[in-house]
């Protein structure tokens, strides 16, 4: 996947996917928004949903993600400054 990235979709940017001893990271960038901008306990709150819903699904990561496998999100701004970072398990996929 890294060999793709960066991918942008929107004002998104996919930077890295990595997997390594049973957790996947993920980390964005978006691309036109600052920190500053944001109100990162709202965003985190809907951004953490969004991601338990994709990631949980049985047609992609659902079946790993609910037998063990740890996913961790990363969201910087256009800066690079880190929004926020959360992780999925399965306790997220009930």
């Amino acid at each position: 996947m890294n060999a793709q990235s960066p991918k942008t979709v929107d004002d998104t940017r996919l930077d890295s996917v990595i997997y390594q001893d049973g957790i996947m990271r993920i980390s964005y960038t978006l691309t036109k928004t600052s920190k500053d901008e944001i109100d990162s306990d709202a965003f985190t709150k809907d951004k953490k949903a969004l991601a338990a819903s994709v990631s949980c699904d049985e047609k992609g990561l659902g079946q790993f993600v609910k037998s063990g496998l740890l996913i961790k999100y990363t969201i910087n701004d256009s800066s690079s400054a880190p929004i926020t970072d959360f992780q999925i398990g399965k306790s997220d996929c009930l």
